[in-house]
């Protein structure tokens, strides 16, 4: 099962609007055409789909990933507005495909940059992954991990802690993906691989000590393939493709 995971494309409700010197609709569109090629069996978008909260952002952003003829499901980031989403497209929370869950988090707050799960939903989480063992792929918009960028761990995931300390923990959690950082990075964090993706929208500068923007870094999207050993071991694999785009 090939899985493309996307984030932060930015969309205002003009399609000419700009995101940091950046025509995201131009991006938007060059990035998938470029998924399309790979025919996958599921999209997954980890937030920032829009950048203003806009119903006709969203409409647009639907209208272009129902075309690529694959299920496809989103959750919401900071910049985005959860109800006018969901109005658009439902917010699922679980998604069972080739033998995985895929959980899909809302780690949104509502007025504010950093994110939070808080304790309801950090309890259904894992009454989720105690009583199903399936393999399970865990989805954010905000890093439950620390980052080199000093700025961005302040608008982080607050209740990181919480969440490694329950969800986390449990040994069927294959890994966990995010957005928000607008790069890619991988790390181990409790020996679970913990992975963002290049934004569509313009990149950050991932070691910076105050805001910057990379602006020679290409948007992009992640490959993940999900499959079973024998003895029905899970497996997953993946790569990063980078788009090359003009600003």
């Amino acid at each position: 099962m090939l899985i493309v995971q996307l984030s932060d494309s930015h969309l205002g409700a003009d399609p000419a609007q700009r995101y940091r010197g950046v025509d995201v609709q131009a991006r938007m569109n060059l990035i998938l055409a470029c998924v399309g090629d790979y025919r996958p069996d599921l999209i997954i978008v980890s937030g920032d789909v829009s950048d203003d909260g806009s119903i006709e952002s969203y409409q647009r952003a639907a209208e272009q990933l129902d075309a690529l003829g694959c299920r496809w499901v989103w959750l919401p980031g900071n910049h985005d507005h959860p109800v006018t989403m969901a109005d658009v497209r439902p917010l699922e929370t679980v998604v069972y495909f080739g033998g995985w869950q895929i959980l899909l988090l809302n780690s949104w707050i509502e007025g504010e940059e950093g994110g939070r799960l808080g304790a309801d939903q950090l309890a259904h989480l894992e009454a989720q992954l105690a009583g199903d063992t399936t393999p399970a792929l865990i989805v954010l918009h905000h890093p439950p991990v620390s980052v080199e960028a000093a700025w961005m761990n302040e608008i982080g995931l607050e209740d990181r802690d919480a969440f490694w300390a329950g969800p986390g923990r449990f040994d069927h959690v294959q890994a966990v993906l995010c957005g928000h950082i607008h790069h890619e990075r991988t790390c181990l964090h409790n020996g679970v691989p913990v992975m963002s993706v290049p934004a569509i929208a313009a990149q950050f500068a991932p070691d910076s000590p105050e805001f910057a923007v990379d602006d020679r870094a290409p948007g992009g999207f992640r490959l993940i393939r999900l499959s079973f050993e024998a003895l029905q071991q899970p497996c997953l694999s993946t790569r990063v493709e980078y788009v090359a785009t003009d600003r």
